[in-house]
């Protein structure tokens, strides 16, 4: 089987969370609600960059305590920009699961880069960390996000119906599922 590199693709690469150069680039973000959807379930207001620090150094002080958790940066390969953050949650080694969360903070770069985000992602995922399945948790109405997982070949497995009140509604909240053998299966056909 052929191994793709860990931390590079074709236009982007994870790098380490830069919290001093990282933090004004979220905070800009926060004052877009669905970028902030994608990034918490439970605050949907604006963030100061000094709170954004306080999240990320939180996520960090996690990674480095738990062995649960793991965040990086997305970034092209040719910049230093920041792009998107990527983790992944609720690690479980002993069943080999864990839970995949991919922000891209501009639409535009959402477009351009969101498909191989998530083929870094699940190659970090299955590849380094060895899982044999990731889930990920979006609102239904995240049309964007619906679209990619559907188009990995990931399966809806849950749809907890009105679970998340915004903008006045309830919408139903979606896990959909990936494991192993589907990743193998989709990868392979990526490269014939």
């Amino acid at each position: 089987m052929k191994h793709k590199p860990l931390y590079t693709g074709g236009l982007l690469r994870l790098t380490p969370l830069d919290i001093e150069k990282d933090a004004p680039v979220v905070s800009g973000w926060s004052y877009q609600p669905d970028v902030v959807a994608q990034m918490t379930q439970s605050r949907m207001n604006p963030m100061t960059v000094g709170e954004v620090r306080k999240v990320m150094e939180g996520w960090k002080k996690d990674a480095e305590n738990s062995g649960h958790t793991f965040v990086m940066s997305l970034r092209p390969l040719s910049e230093e920009r920041l792009l998107g953050l990527f983790w992944m949650t609720y690690v479980q080694w002993v069943h080999g699961a864990g839970q995949i969360n991919l922000v891209i903070g501009d639409a535009q770069d959402w477009d351009a880069f969101a498909s191989e985000a998530l083929d870094l992602a699940l190659n970090y995922a299955f590849d380094e960390l060895n899982l044999f399945r990731v889930t990920v948790r979006i609102a239904e109405d995240d049309s964007p996000a619906c679209n990619l997982y559907q188009q990995a070949q990931f399966y809806l497995e849950v749809r907890q119906r009105q679970a998340i009140f915004r903008d006045g509604r309830y919408i139903d909240r979606l896990t959909y599922g990936m494991l192993r053998p589907e990743w193998e299966l989709f990868r392979s056909q990526e490269v014939a």
